[in-house]
C-alpha cells in the first residue's frame, strides 16, 4: 500500500523556501545579465546604423557634430 506524503517540519519548510529563494535569485541574476548584454548589443547596432547614415550623407564627423549641437 502506498504511503501518503510525509508532513514536513517547520524547519524543513524553511529550508525548502530558502532553497527556492536561492534558485530564483540566481535566475534573476542571469536574466539581468542577459538584459544588460542585449541592451549593449542594441546600442552597438544603433551606433553602427548611425555611422552608416553619416557615411552615406557624405558629411564629416565634425560637420555632423556641429549640426547636432546646433552650431550650423
Amino acid at each position: 500500500m502506498a504511503r501518503g506524503k510525509r508532513n514536513l517540519t517547520t524547519a524543513e519548510k524553511i529550508e525548502q523556501v530558502e532553497e527556492t529563494i536561492r534558485v530564483k535569485e540566481e535566475e534573476l541574476k542571469s536574466l539581468k545579465t542577459e538584459r544588460k548584454d542585449l541592451i549593449d548589443q542594441k546600442k552597438k547596432e544603433e551606433m553602427e546604423e548611425l555611422y552608416q547614415i553619416i557615411v552615406q550623407s557624405g558629411k564629416s564627423m565634425d560637420e555632423v557634430r556641429k549640426l547636432i549641437s546646433g552650431e550650423i
